[in-house]
């Protein structure tokens, strides 16, 4: 057990006092402080602590007076904390910057703009502006940067997996491709092993528990040659850490809130002996599948503080963002979908050997039942407009296709449609004639198709099929137009269309309206039809829109409703907008301090 030294908060840009536990810690002991929020600078929900290699600097993003969010900097010898210009970010949820072997530089991603992509960029942390390394087509979850100048960063593209570029400028390249047989997520999380050429990364089969976890990579292999059996089996990423006594290192990762190390020989690339518990409470970012800690390469260790691991509640807030309830347990929640008449929800939820199924949670009786019981995954779940349906993705064959099973349980699943492409159903049309669902095509990205429930052997067809990616696309109540997310402008923006319930293939044609500005996802409508409710871009502020949509569609101004920071983006709300439903991580939020350790390893048990 490391001896807590003292808890230190953050002034906004002034030293808060003289004394400082690295000036007074025993020698050969691990020693601990804190960094909180104060009333001039707030930790956000979710902050990576971003400690330097040389262990000197951490970088954490924060909110200061003038409620804009940017990075801050501290040096570990210090209590002084300053802003870094240039890393001002457009939402609540800035991604993690990454460090230069020297640690001169901070390397961090911009979102895309509506008419810019988004850029890979490096800030000498001594002062200046940003430097532009590349152009990018999604935002920047995490890089890492090796001793002979080459980065290798992730990014939110869905069908991209690591890309590499020099520090000095380029056009960036892929290093390693999505394994399509095991429906992967984006790679993400790289970190560069001390020969600079190996780096570890994380990979998410969707379909394949078994191999989801950490990866080797290797610069000298191609995209589609990179290893394929799994170092780690693991929820969250993992970094390495090299021996205080030389020799090999340490793997350290999380399971649950708990943050273990393993021994790790990174000229071997294996692992041995059994995994050792160094920190408890430490917290992580359930949307992005991360684990809130970093480590340098002289024996310090930076977290943030958490209790609910990558736990999510279901909550309902109000329209000025105040919690007002909670519904059932913590779960690993995705997806939910409140029924029509707003007494259950529908919610994907992640099991321990990794397959997800599909579960419904009464709000009034407050029981939960399982409704799918499959071995890979089920999710994306959608009400029929009588509440008796439920419409849901499953890759159980393969790719994801469309099903249906009755709410109660009572009768078995349907297929619905099959084919060599997942699709995800999104929306059911009031008068239960239509399935709206997203199509993923290689060539043409995620498009807008519509199945008709009606007919038996109707075949679906295509409602928006263009170079962009159209998603999350919902029927309004009386089932004249379609709310969607288009990045046609180059970010994502919510649209509206009109649709014919005499539906035919060139349906999506005529006119179309932007309903958003400066980004939007996840559209809902009210019950009557009279207002959209979305997200704004990164999912950080919950919008409004006043919209006329007789014989006319004409929207109004978009209007802020409250923050969303730290909130996973997968909201409902019941059709009155009084309410809205949410999974909410219980970890780190902006309440809970980071950590600070220094010489972690004298705190493990010899």
């Amino acid at each position: 057990m490391w001896p807590a030294v003292a808890a230190v908060g953050v002034p906004a840009a002034v030293a808060l006092a003289l004394w400082a536990p690295w000036r007074t810690g025993p020698a050969g002991q691990a020693v601990r402080f804190e960094i909180a929020s104060t009333d001039k600078l707030t930790l956000i929900t979710g902050a990576f602590p971003m400690v330097s290699p040389n262990g000197k600097w951490v970088v954490f993003p924060a909110t200061g007076t003038d409620n804009v969010t940017r990075m801050w900097i501290r040096a570990l010898d210090s209590v002084e904390v300053r802003p870094l210009a240039g890393t001002e970010s457009a939402n609540n949820l800035p991604p993690p910057v990454f460090w230069s072997p020297d640690s001169r530089f901070i390397a961090f991603g911009s979102t895309p703009g509506p008419f810019a992509p988004g850029q890979l960029k490096k800030l000498d942390i001594a002062g200046g502006p940003p430097q532009t390394i590349c152009d990018v087509p999604a935002a920047v979850p995490r890089g890492a940067w090796n001793r002979d100048g080459v980065i290798v960063f992730a990014h939110n593209a869905n069908t991209s997996g690591l890309m590499r570029v020099s520090a000095a400028g380029g056009v960036a390249t892929p290093i390693t491709a999505l394994d399509r047989s095991r429906q992967e997520n984006p790679h993400r999380f790289p970190e560069f092993l001390p020969d600079g050429r190996h780096f570890l990364y994380f990979r998410r089969s969707t379909s394949r528990p078994e191999y989801t976890g950490v990866y080797v990579g290797s610069l000298d292999a191609k995209p589609e040659e990179q290893s394929s059996k799994p170092l780690l089996l693991t929820d969250r990423q993992a970094s390495y850490a090299p021996s205080a006594g030389g020799g090999s290192g340490y793997l350290l990762f999380l399971r649950d809130t708990t943050l273990f190390t393993q021994p790790f020989d990174p000229k071997r690339l294996e692992l041995s002996g059994e995994p050792v518990p160094v920190a408890d409470q430490v917290g992580s970012f359930a949307p992005a599948n991360a684990g809130l800690f970093s480590l340098s390469e002289t024996g310090v260790l930076a977290y943030r503080v958490g209790v609910g691991g990558s736990l999510l509640q279901l909550t309902w807030l109000d329209p000025q963002g105040k919690v007002i309830g909670a519904i059932g347990e913590r779960g690993a929640f995705a997806n939910p979908a409140l029924s029509p008449d707003g007494a259950r929800i529908a919610v994907s939820q992640l099991g321990q050997n990794g397959n997800s199924n599909i579960w419904i949670l009464d709000t009034e009786r407050g029981t939960t039942t399982r409704l799918t019981f499959n071995s890979g995954r089920d999710d994306y779940p959608v009400w029929s407009p009588d509440g008796k349906t439920v419409a849901f993705a499953s890759n159980r064959s393969g790719y994801l296709d469309l099903y249906q099973k009755p709410a109660d349980g009572s009768g078995d699943e349907r297929l619905l449609l099959k084919s060599d492409e997942d699709k995800r159903p999104t929306s059911w049309s009031h008068d239960g004639r239509f399935l709206l669902y997203t199509n993923t095509n290689p060539k043409s990205q995620e498009d807008l198709w519509i199945l008709p429930l009606e007919g038996g052997g109707a075949k679906p067809f295509a409602f928006l099929q263009t170079e962009f990616r159209e998603r999350f696309a919902r029927f309004s109540p009386d089932g004249r137009w379609i709310a969607y997310v288009s990045n046609e402008s180059g970010s994502d923006e919510i649209y509206v269309r009109p649709f014919s319930p005499n539906a035919s293939p060139d349906s999506a044609q005529g006119g179309k309206w932007m309903i958003s500005r400066g980004g939007g996802v996840i559209p809902r409508w009210r019950s009557d039809g009279k207002k959209l409710f979305y997200l704004s871009g990164g999912g950080a502020q919950q919008m409004e829109v006043d919209v006329i949509a007789d014989k006319a569609f004409q929207p109004g101004t978009p209007q802020r409703l409250f923050p969303t920071t730290g909130i996973l983006t997968t909201p409902d709300g019941t059709g009155d907008g009084k309410r809205f439903l949410y999974a909410t991580p219980e970890g780190a939020n902006a309440q809970t301090p980071m950590t600070i350790v220094l010489n972690w390893q004298a705190g493990l048990k010899k």
